[in-house]
């Protein structure tokens, strides 16, 4: 109710003010009607008395200058019966137009007592604001002598006026040919409402908008404005509102990034302080490329402008690892722009997705065990059955051949590849089967170093170089040592497999940032994946490797999540790889 009392009183003050400055206007027409055609009468007079063109021809002539104005619709005179003596349509003088007469209802201004108006539909010229006016036929109060003589008695005799103004002659009224000079007569002025109407639409989306606005800032905003109108309103409405988004921004859980125009941040909002580490006053006021990451900075840089200022609108993955965090990010930058295409700035949104990735990549994995497991199970089923049948087909027959000979060494062979494909067989069964955990806490650093005593002796073999290194008050992680021990030798074991000609193999044990979890990144310098093969790394018996199962990164993978951890792979052809596993730390509980 409040805001409809608000946009009311300003709708008829506006729509006041512009009725107001048309009826000016429109007076201001009517008199420049009136003595333009007096002028131009009296000048046509003054150059010959006896020979000059009639009242009407000099007030047509006004007319059709004054409806040049493209606000001008027409100009009309008409008698009080509503016959047009001149008309800005020429094909309307002589007709009768009964609209052109004023009514008592039409409006009245106090400004302009004299005046009537009304705003209607007109079929020849559309929605017109007609003014009226009561036109009085009579001219002023004229005396001879503004007559040009024509004959020298003339001269005399108005020589002798001039010379004793006892003899001069009473002032003439005139009074226009054609016009009587008991009728009553009306100047009618239609003006063009395309800009009344356009400035009113805009008026009340104006009004329409200032009201949304009044809502968000609050009951306060709201009040304020209809006590107060003008510009303070304006500049308190406008404060309020830069408060609330400011307040909205600083709550956001979106990192908000925002430069000027010379490239400075001003604005860095509490998402992004927590995400990067650095509150608001060590950031405003200083570019970009000074405090963030590479991979964040770039977003900045002059190369990201589009040309003509058009808006970036991709979203962009980054991954950064901050305070010792690996976090994915989704980024949307965007170039702003005024109405008048200026640029104004840049803003950076940020997101962080780490969860939801984490989610989706946990989802794809344990869809793809449940494929593998239901494929398992059915091959399992189908082929164990046949495989002992033709084993001990094979022990038969190697009992029934001479030692030593051809046929026996094929039945050998025989027996040998039907037990490599059963513990195929029993290791797809361990790869789909849910394990039974032993879970304790264990010290994942002492368990490392175990593995990598055992691995010693190959890595000296293949001149490969190991290492340890632990954060001070390295946390243990709950789990099952031995299905943990066999995680680190497989990751291991890659990674001395993938440094033939010597390498080294360092391994970095950290908590995570919030110390709920432990990292352990095991790094190679080895031959690294090509990135289209990245993909595949846990899928079952995907190998890069000549001699290579495939199993061994996919149960690794499968043991981890059991744990409640998480396993990545990092690589680069040529510079080695490297595989972060995390693992739920384990607290002393009370």
């Amino acid at each position: 109710m409040i805001v409809v009392t608000f946009a009311f009183h300003n709708h008829r003050l506006e729509e006041r003010l512009m009725t107001n400055a048309m009826l000016q206007k429109a007076a201001t027409l009517m008199r420049v009607l009136h003595s333009g055609a007096r002028a131009s009468y009296f000048n046509d007079l003054k150059k010959d008395f006896g020979n000059n063109d009639s009242w009407l021809v000099h007030i047509q002539r006004v007319i059709d200058h004054l409806v040049e104005d493209p606000e001008v619709t027409f100009i009309a005179l008409v008698d009080a019966k509503g016959k047009v003596i001149a008309h800005s349509s020429h094909a309307q003088i002589g007709s009768n137009a009964p609209y052109l007469i004023a009514a008592q209802e039409d409006g009245e201004m106090e400004e302009h007592p004299r005046l009537a108006y009304r705003i209607e539909s007109i079929h020849d010229f559309g929605r017109v604001f007609t003014v009226f006016r009561n036109f009085p036929p009579a001219f002023p109060t004229m005396a001879p002598v503004l007559v040009k003589p024509t004959f020298e008695r003339h001269k005399e005799f108005l020589g002798q006026a001039f010379r004793n103004p006892g003899n001069r002659l009473p002032p003439l009224r005139i009074f226009p040919e054609g016009l009587s000079p008991d009728g009553q007569y009306f100047a009618v002025v239609g003006l063009d409402m395309k800009d009344f109407d356009r400035t009113l639409g805009r008026l009340r989306m104006q009004i329409f908008m200032l009201s949304l606005a009044m809502l968000l800032v609050g009951f306060g905003g709201w009040f304020s404005l209809l006590a107060v109108q003008g510009y303070r309103v304006s500049q308190k409405t406008l404060e309020d509102i830069q408060a609330f988004t400011s307040l909205l921004i600083a709550k956001l859980p979106v990192g908000v990034i925002a430069t000027d125009t010379t490239g400075r941040i001003t604005t860095w909002n509490r998402a992004m302080a927590l995400l990067i580490g650095l509150d608001r006053v060590d950031t405003v006021g200083r570019r970009p490329q000074e405090i963030l990451p590479e991979q964040l900075a770039v977003f900045f840089s002059p190369e990201k402008l589009v040309d003509d200022h058009q808006e970036i609108s991709a979203e962009h993955g980054v991954r950064l690892i901050v305070g010792g965090r690996r976090c994915e990010l989704l980024c949307h930058p965007l170039t702003i722009i005024d109405s008048e295409q200026l640029y104004m700035g840049q803003v950076l949104l940020v997101s962080d997705v780490t969860e939801i990735k984490s989610l989706e990549q946990r989802m794809r994995e344990n869809e793809l065990m449940a494929a593998v497991g239901k494929m398992a199970g059915g091959v399992a089923h189908e082929v164990r059955n046949p495989l002992s049948s033709i084993k001990g087909l094979a022990l038969l027959l190697k009992n029934k051949f001479a030692a030593g000979s051809k046929e026996q060494d094929t039945a050998d062979l025989l027996i040998q590849e039907t037990e490599r494909m059963n513990r195929t067989i029993t290791e797809m069964l361990s790869f789909t089967r849910p394990a039974a955990l032993h879970l304790g806490r264990v010290d994942l650093a002492q368990l490392i170093r175990r593995s990598l005593e055992l691995i010693k002796a190959e890595a000296e073999e293949n001149g490969v170089e190991t290492s340890l290194e632990e954060q001070a008050g390295l946390l243990p992680v709950l789990g099952d040592a031995d299905r943990l021990q066999q995680v680190v030798m497989n990751v291991l074991l890659n990674g001395l497999q993938a440094m033939e000609q010597g390498g080294t193999l360092s391994v970095t044990l950290a908590n995570s940032v919030d110390g709920q979890s432990v990292e352990a990144r095991i790094r190679d310098t080895g031959v690294g994946i090509a990135p289209d093969l990245m993909a595949q790394v846990f899928f079952p018996y995907f190998t890069t490797k000549q001699k290579g199962t495939g199993i061994g990164l996919a149960i690794s993978q499968k043991i981890i999540i059991e744990h409640g951890g998480a396993i990545e792979l990092e690589s680069e052809p040529s510079l080695g790889t490297t595989a972060t596993i995390q693992l739920p730390a384990s607290r002393p509980e009370g």
